[in-house]
């Protein structure tokens, strides 16, 4: 397997493919040439195979460091803070993050100061801080923008899109999930076609068209399955859970959230557990189940402050405080029926 060999796998993005091809390959032997050990790492990552991606990225990290190639290392470090991100290392991320920003200034490069402006907004949203964010985004905007970079654009806009639908702006979250979708079909990146499909169909569901957003959801799991990416597939599970849920198809909204969760399990990802477990203790509450409501929302809270978002974190603890203590719950209604 030769770099070259590596290098076309990823101006395909065929991630699976690349792990699949790489898998019997040492890691001593991929880390001889450093940028074929981020290729894997970033394929290993979007595969959801993160703590292998996270060891290679580390090793790779210390080898470009001793051979001084500050564009790889670059390169390297923004691997680096999204495979600790997903991983759950939330304060780690971010001094990656941070690096690769004061790093990207000093050597005057735009498109890494654009990508780590971008991922620092992320984690700014995530803990509920959401003016930071925009502030994130906006500079990664302008940068993409004079760089005529679409794929960053697309990103930038999806993230966008997150932050006004957080504060309730939903028509201007659409606009962003819109033009996201058209600068990432431009730049063929269908991956980020898929992420704002997901969020459009969070949108629709919000604003009471489950079968809009159901549609929506559809399209981006069979995306992200294509692309083989089990955690992007299952939060597209989540939504599809949320709109069977929203037209009162509760059975079908179960083993969708059930499906998520074992891949949130499997693959240690904080924010998908947190956000699948909240929406389990919705729909157990409104199945009759108050205890397994409770601890589903208990272990919400618990995942959202290890994400270091306190404000979600109280708020699902509330919400599983309200459930009284020997409450039976009502008669639920499964696809329809009485059970």
């Amino acid at each position: 397997m030769t770099l070259q060999a590596i290098r076309e796998f990823a101006a395909r993005r065929d991630w699976s493919g690349l792990v699949a091809a790489t898998r019997a390959v040492p890691a001593e032997a991929l880390l001889q040439e450093p940028e074929a050990a981020l290729y894997c790492a970033d394929a290993l990552r979007r595969v959801g195979e993160t703590a292998a991606a996270l060891e290679l990225a580390r090793r790779a990290d210390v080898r470009v460091r001793q051979c001084g190639d500050g564009r790889l290392r670059r390169r390297i470090l923004n691997v680096l803070g999204m495979t600790l991100f997903e991983s759950g290392q939330i304060d780690e991320a971010e001094n990656s993050f941070g690096e690769l920003l004061s790093a990207a200034a000093e050597a005057e490069d735009a498109e890494f100061a654009a990508r780590a402006s971008n991922n620092l907004g992320v984690l700014a949203n995530i803990r509920g801080d959401g003016a930071l964010a925009l502030t994130c985004y906006e500079r990664a905007l302008a940068a993409y923008q004079r760089l005529g970079q679409l794929r960053g654009l697309a990103q930038t806009h999806h993230n966008l899109g997150i932050s006004y639908r957080d504060l309730g702006r939903i028509e201007e979250a659409d606009a962003h999930y819109l033009r996201a979708i058209d600068y990432a079909g431009r730049a063929e990146s269908e991956d980020v076609i898929a992420l704002a499909e997901t969020e459009r169909a969070v949108v629709r569901i919000r604003s009471g068209d489950a079968p809009m957003a159901e549609q929506f959801a559809l399209r981006a799991l069979a995306r992200f399955e294509r692309l083989g990416d089990p955690v992007r597939s299952a939060e597209a599970e989540r939504v599809l859970a949320g709109a069977a849920r929203a037209s009162g198809r509760l059975e079908i909204a179960r083993d969708r959230l059930a499906r998520a969760f074992t891949v949130a399990q499997l693959h240690a990802n904080l924010l998908l557990r947190a956000e699948v477990q909240r929406d389990r203790g919705e729909l157990l509450h409104q199945l009759g189940q108050p205890d397994a409501a409770r601890a589903a929302f208990t272990d919400a809270a618990e995942h959202f402050r290890r994400l270091g978002n306190t404000v979600e974190a109280e708020r699902v603890l509330a919400r599983a405080t309200s459930i009284p203590e020997g409450e039976s719950g009502s008669e639920p209604t499964l696809n329809g029926e009485a059970k």
